[in-house]
C-alpha cells in the first residue's frame, strides 16, 4: 500500500477527501515525534491546510480506535492543524472497530470523544475506483466489492494500460494474490500475468522497488541471523576458554582430554 500511494499521492487524497489537493508529506522532523503512523500528508482542503492521516490494515485490530486517537492527538499538538484520520481495511476479517473512540473517565464521564473514518475496500463498488483522477488506485480493484472475478482482473489490466499506469501491474498482481486463493484461481492468475510482456515487469519501477525491498529484507534477516549465530559461537568459545583455564589450573592431568573435546 505504501508503494502504491507513494507514487499516487494525489489519487489517494482525492479518494478520501474529494476536492482536497496534496501539498507535501509531513516533514521527517515532525514525523519522528509522532508514533509510527503509516501516512501523514499536508493537504489543502477548501482553502485550509489539513493533515490527512491514514492507517492501512490487512486484518482487524481491536486497539485500532485508541491507536488512531493517539496518532491524531499527537499530530494535532505538534502541527497545530486539524487532522483527519482514516483506516483502510484491505480484507474482511470479522468485525472492525467502529467510530467514535471514547476515552472514559473513572466517574463514567467521557474525557475524549474521537471520530475517525473507516474504509472497507470489500464494500466499495469497483466502478468507484475507475473514476477519473484516481487511476493510480486501480491495482486495488480485486479487493473491492465482487472483485474476486477473472473479468475484474482483465478489466484492471486493460484500465491500467489505458491510463498509462502499466508500471503498477506488479502491485496489481500482488493485491490480486491476496484474494485469489483457490489452486485453480491462483493458477489462472499466474498464467494471466505471465501472458504480459516480461519487459512490462522488468522495466516497472514498482517491480524493481519490490525486488529491492525484498533483497533488503533478506539481507537484514541474514545479517540478524548471522549476528545471532556469531554471538552464540562467541559465547561457546568464551565458555570453552573458561573451562580450559579451570581444567589447566585444577585438573592438569585432564588437559589432553579437554583439548581433544574442544576440537570436536
Amino acid at each position: 500500500m505504501k508503494l502504491l500511494v507513494e507514487a499516487n499521492k494525489q489519487d489517494l487524497v482525492s479518494f478520501l477527501l474529494p476536492g482536497a489537493t496534496f501539498e507535501k508529506e509531513l516533514n521527517s522532523e515532525m514525523q519522528s515525534r509522532v508514533l509510527e503512523a503509516d501516512l501523514l500528508y499536508v493537504v489543502n482542503w477548501d482553502g485550509m491546510q489539513v493533515i490527512l492521516h491514514v492507517e492501512f490494515q490487512k486484518r482487524r485490530d481491536g486497539d485500532m480506535g485508541r491507536r488512531l486517537w493517539k496518532y491524531n492527538a499527537q499530530t494535532t499538538i505538534i502541527t497545530d492543524m486539524p487532522v483527519c484520520s482514516f483506516v483502510i481495511y484491505l480484507q474482511r476479517d470479522g468485525n472492525v472497530v467502529q467510530s467514535p473512540y471514547e476515552l472514559p473517565h473513572p466517574l463514567k464521564k467521557v474525557v475524549h470523544l474521537f471520530f475517525f473514518d473507516t474504509v472497507k475496500l470489500w464494500e466499495i463498488p469497483g466502478a468507484f475506483l475507475k473514476q477519473e483522477g484516481i487511476e493510480g488506485l486501480l491495482p486495488l480493484l480485486p479487493l473491492t466489492q465482487n472483485g474476486i472475478r477473472h473479468e475484474v482482473i482483465d478489466d484492471m489490466i486493460v484500465s491500467l494500460d489505458l491510463a498509462g499506469k502499466s508500471d503498477l501491474l506488479p502491485l496489481a498482481y500482488a493485491f490480486a494474490s491476496l484474494v485469489f486463493k483457490s489452486a485453480e484461481d491462483r493458477d489462472w492468475l499466474r498464467k494471466r500475468f505471465t501472458m504480459l510482456s516480461e519487459d512490462i515487469f522488468e522495466d516497472s519501477w514498482a517491480y524493481q522497488e519490490m525486488i529491492a525491498r525484498g533483497l533488503q529484507k533478506g539481507f537484514e534477516k541474514g545479517l540478524h541471523e548471522g549476528r545471532e549465530k556469531g554471538l552464540h559461537e562467541g559465547e561457546l568459545q568464551a565458555l570453552r576458554s573458561v573451562i580450559a583455564d579451570v581444567v589447566q589450573e585444577r585438573f592438569p592431568s585432564l588437559v589432553p582430554l579437554s583439548l581433544a573435546t574442544s576440537r570436536k
